[in-house]
């Protein structure tokens, strides 16, 4: 198995926990300001030590793609962030996952190229997904709606970032890419500052636990996946492999959501399964993208 197929799962699974992590930390208070801060802050720190390594730079506009990436990563971030503080993981995950979708008509519309069949049937089955995935649960069904909302809004944004990333990622390098990426959106994030609730010093340090657990697995996962993606591009086949994180949130929450003093677990049975046969069909639609 090549790196640009192992690690998206293993990315998959890494970004469930993530998110399980980050939304732990809300439920002591901490809101979607502060938590995509400091999720962007590991990101950049992660990243900054690449400005020392790869090719040296030409030309400033050269990094004007890199920025522009960080830019697009940031507000999917941020659009990701209030969904885990308002919404359900198990919903919001798999409707990530139409982002495999939104790749390949970005890539098919860039490059002029008629769509396939496969991908208008790829688009149906992700619509009828979310509408399964958004039905059954009669406690909240405005805060279902924003999470589609908001996880569908996600994953167009990121969608853009991946393929600027895999288009361009080979030409400039990983390093330049990665550095200059994560260095936009640490820029962005410094104007979520003002709308901080309280300072980062009002934080517990039990929340911080939380907080720096899901900050560094997210990190880590959006490294690795910036490495494959400007790597070996690859961009629908590697969003493929990790859309299968949309299974994962649904199972983890079913089994170990107490660990995260996760609510989703409580819910009905019978919304749980819509979730977890929504996510299906979600595959079920990236893969006819492929196909």
């Amino acid at each position: 198995m090549q790196p640009y197929q192992w690690i998206p799962l293993l990315n998959a699974v890494v970004y469930t926990l993530a998110a399980l992590c980050l939304k732990r930390a809300t439920t002591h208070g901490v809101g979607p300001w502060r938590t995509t801060f400091i999720s962007n802050l590991a990101m950049f720190l992660a990243a900054f030590p690449l400005w020392f390594f790869g090719e040296p730079i030409e030309s400033p506009s050269a990094l004007l793609i890199p920025l522009g990436v960080g830019v697009a990563f940031f507000v999917g971030q941020l659009l990701t962030c209030l969904a885990i503080h308002r919404g359900d993981v198990s919903l919001l995950t798999p409707l990530l996952g139409t982002k495999t979708v939104f790749v390949a008509l970005i890539v098919s519309f860039a490059m002029g190229e008629r769509l396939e069949p496969s991908v208008w049937l790829g688009a149906f089955l992700s619509a009828i997904a979310i509408l399964l995935m958004g039905g059954g649960s009669t406690a909240d069904r405005g805060k279902v709606t924003l999470t589609i909302f908001l996880g569908v809004g996600s994953a167009l944004w990121f969608a853009g970032a991946d393929s600027l990333v895999a288009s361009v990622g080979l030409e400039l390098g990983f390093h330049t890419m990665v550095a200059g990426m994560f260095t936009g959106v640490m820029l962005c994030s410094f104007g979520l500052v003002p709308l901080f609730k309280s300072n980062m010093s009002s934080i517990s340090r039990s929340t911080w636990k939380w907080m720096g657990a899901g900050a560094v697995l997210m990190a880590v996962q959006a490294g690795l996946m910036a490495f494959v993606l400007s790597t070996y591009g690859k961009a629908t086949v590697v969003n493929i492999l990790y859309s299968s994180r949309g299974i994962w949130s649904v199972l983890l929450v079913w089994w170990i959501g107490h660990w995260f003093s996760n609510e989703e677990q409580w819910l009905s049975r019978g919304v749980l399964l819509r979730r977890l046969v929504g996510s299906v069909l979600l595959l079920a639609a990236i893969l006819s993208v492929v196909g």
